[in-house]
């Protein structure tokens, strides 16, 4: 893979108002270089049966993913599914969008 797409790790910095209740989340961004891959038909249709929509799938080197929840990429921000190592020292990241209660 030619490793030619940018994206950007995020991790959420909530902050609490005097009520102690949680505000609009911030995020810590950090680059990476990765590849756009698709969803697999089977990956699709079995989080469908959980009542989760994946959309992309994206893969990075897996020493530069640090447990992060989150990940913007061509403006977007998602969530992190689920992460799945591949071969050569990759990791795929299954991402779905961001929600209002997914932040």
């Amino acid at each position: 893979m030619y490793w030619r797409d940018i994206g950007y790790l995020c991790k959420a910095d909530k902050h609490l108002d005097a009520m102690r209740r949680a505000t609009n989340a911030s995020f810590e961004r950090r680059e990476v270089l990765c590849n756009n891959k698709g969803v697999k038909r089977n990956e699709f249709y079995q989080a469908a049966v959980a009542g989760v929509k994946p959309e992309l799938c994206i893969e990075i080197k897996a020493d530069e993913y640090q447990r992060e929840a989150y990940f913007e990429y061509d403006g977007i921000m998602y969530s992190i599914l689920r992460t799945y190592p591949v071969k050569n020292e990759n990791l795929e990241l299954i991402l779905t969008t961001m929600t209002k209660d997914n932040v």
